[in-house]
């Protein structure tokens, strides 16, 4: 009974171990049985060169405005947010100050007057000296001088808009100290705005003044026309971009400056690109863009690209990452990963 036992076992350790084989080379061959795929060949094709930036709007103009003169504020007329036309009075210095001194400048310039007259008689008859004659006609000079100081500094002590526009900023309040220089309403001209972006150095020369560009402001859902009026000549110092504006009619002062907007401008030129289904492109976790295309053994290479436009064909413009020739898998991406089997 001993002996049959002892002879039995190696058998079935031999058993179990061409079973266990078997097992791995079936499993061997389902992990490696190629992935069934659609592919497509990648070509250059003829396409408008489209240019598209993010950016956000500007205001046509800003002011930013003060007294001239120093005082006590007695009075502010307008708030923030609200419009106000060129001309209108936005704030007022106490000026009681300089209406005295205007006063004194009046009448010190009276006696200079009253003094000239008599002695230009004396000096007409020859009775006065040059000397005397010149010194008067300097003190009627700076009494004139002094009453036209005194009058700007009450004009100065009322402060009006320069433009019409939006009160973005008020920085005073009444009591307060008003300063030469320093600025007491930041005003805004919102009827004509910019959609301003920047342009990297590889593209602004295919940008014009008077293009067309179409200007897409998410906030509102909407899309306005405008030219390119404004192309800074200079770079960047940091970046390497160029500063470009188009300008956009603003007429319901709906378009609000620091809004994003997506501007797209037609260059009117044919360029190659390299053009894929837009299925092709996938994200990974990282929200990156990648597609796989197929090496010469038929396996599947994971690539990353930079996308451009979408086109109208539901095709996406591929600006990095792949070339003319290549194959790029359209269908059967999620049984994929680097270096999968393909078969097509």
């Amino acid at each position: 009974m001993q002996v049959l036992i002892k002879t039995i076992t190696p058998l079935l350790a031999v058993s179990l171990l061409l079973g266990s084989c078997t097992d791995d080379k079936k499993q061997e061959k389902q992990e490696t049985a190629p992935v069934k795929v659609t592919v497509y060949l990648i070509g250059k094709a003829t396409q408008t060169q489209k240019l598209n930036y993010s950016g956000t709007i500007e205001p046509d103009n800003t002011a930013r405005i003060g007294f001239a003169v120093g005082g006590v504020i007695n009075n502010v007329l307008v708030q923030e947010g609200q419009r106000v036309r060129q001309g209108q009075l936005l704030a007022t210095i106490d000026a009681t100050e300089y209406i005295n001194s205007l006063a004194i400048a009046e009448s010190g310039l009276e006696q200079a007057e009253d003094l000239y007259k008599r002695l230009n008689e004396l000096y007409q008859k020859g009775s006065l000296p040059a000397k005397d004659y010149i010194e008067i006609k300097t003190k009627v000079a700076q009494a004139r001088s002094n009453k036209n100081i005194s009058a700007k500094r009450i004009a100065d002590s009322r402060l009006y808009a320069p433009m019409s526009g939006i009160i973005t900023t008020r920085s005073i309040e009444r009591g307060s100290m008003a300063a030469p220089g320093i600025v007491a309403f930041t005003i805004i001209k919102t009827d004509q705005v910019y959609a301003r972006f920047s342009v990297p150095e590889s593209e602004v020369g295919a940008i014009k003044t008077g293009m067309t560009g179409r200007v897409y402001i998410p906030t509102l859902s909407d899309t306005v026309v405008g030219k390119v009026s404004i192309i800074n000549p200079q770079a960047d110092a940091i970046s390497r971009t160029y500063s470009v504006k188009i300008r956009l009619a603003n007429p319901g002062q709906q378009l609000l400056p620091g809004m994003l907007t997506e501007t797209k401008i037609m260059t009117n030129k044919t360029v190659q690109a390299i053009v894929v289904p837009a299925k092709a492109v996938l994200r990974d976790a990282d929200e990156l863009s990648f597609v796989y295309v197929v090496n010469e053994v038929r396996k599947a290479v994971k690539k990353r690209v930079t996308t451009g436009n979408l086109t109208g064909a539901s095709e996406v413009i591929i600006k990095e990452g792949l070339r003319s020739g290549e194959q790029v898998i359209i269908a059967g991406q999620s049984a994929l990963k680097d270096g999968s089997a393909v078969s097509f």
